[in-house]
């Protein structure tokens, strides 16, 4: 009986020990396999415009650096600035952040210190700041689920969320609303 219970658990052991070196074996081989992209291009101190089918102005980006993947349909961007002209608005807007990417040739993330800018002097909100925003480049809207500071002439807003749509000159603020108004 003893005999038996040892050739078993030598049997178990050695069948343990194959099955894990097999899946550690795979496990190399697939880290091996994954693909590594390697951007198609990459660019410094890009400028390029964006057209609607129109033939209007949508949007102009600038960047320190461009990073295209032809495979993916995604460039990223480090330090990239968007002036945006909506078609039906008389707001322009400047967007700055540190990081950003296009995909698709019309959707837009941005991250890391997002500055949204009025460029027009007349416009009531200024500035609105945020951590992260999505942007879709051929409706004009914009959203984020992040914290927001919205900043005016005599008012600041603090801000959970934000949709915006920028052919409309509309945005809302989504939640947990603060704000401080200065009165003269």
């Amino acid at each position: 009986m003893k005999r038996e219970a040892l050739a078993i658990a030598l049997l178990f052991g050695a069948a343990s020990f194959l099955t894990w070196r097999s899946m550690v074996l795979k496990d190399q081989l697939t880290d091996e396999v994954k693909p590594s992209y390697q951007p198609d291009f990459i660019a410094e101190n890009l400028k390029s415009r964006i057209y609607s089918e129109q033939g209007h102005l949508n949007a102009e980006i600038a960047a320190d650096e461009m990073e295209h993947y032809q495979s993916l349909a995604l460039t990223r961007l480090t330090k990239p600035e968007y002036l945006l002209y909506p078609q039906d608005s008389q707001g322009q807007w400047r967007i700055q952040a540190k990081r950003g990417q296009l995909s698709d040739g019309r959707h837009v993330v941005l991250e890391n210190d997002v500055i949204i800018t009025a460029i027009e002097p007349n416009e009531p909100l200024k500035t609105l700041t945020t951590s992260y925003l999505e942007l879709d480049l051929e409706t004009m809207i914009m959203t984020s689920n992040r914290q927001i500071l919205a900043t005016g002439e005599d008012f600041e807003i603090n801000a959970k969320g934000l949709w915006a749509d920028l052919n409309l000159n509309k945005v809302e603020l989504k939640s947990q609303v603060y704000a401080i108004y200065e009165t003269n």
